[in-house]
């Protein structure tokens, strides 16, 4: 999974059509986008990506948010834990 998308953040929407959620962001002039098929993927994360997801909460439609939610409970889960690529396994 790409990391580091932090430093060109735009947002991160979940999407009814593909059962995903899509974060998007810039590399220089080009826009691009990472799919999370599994909320659990959140975890193969940066630290600083998730501090990113952790405040910038997932976008969604209002009959999405129960799937939504899943994905922004692992953001929070792995906020709070300090589980990231870096150190999936530490706890504070």
């Amino acid at each position: 999974m790409e990391q580091d998308f932090h430093k060109g953040f735009v947002y991160w929407v979940y999407s009814c059509l593909s059962t995903e959620a899509i974060i998007t962001y810039k590399v220089e002039n080009e826009v691009r986008h990472i799919h999370l098929y599994d909320p659990m993927w959140i975890i193969n994360c940066s630290a600083k990506d998730i501090d990113c997801l952790f405040v910038n909460k997932i976008c969604y439609k209002a009959e999405d948010k129960e799937q939504a939610m899943q994905f922004q409970k692992v953001v929070t889960i792995c906020f709070q834990k300090g589980i990231n690529a870096e150190n999936k396994w530490s706890t504070k």
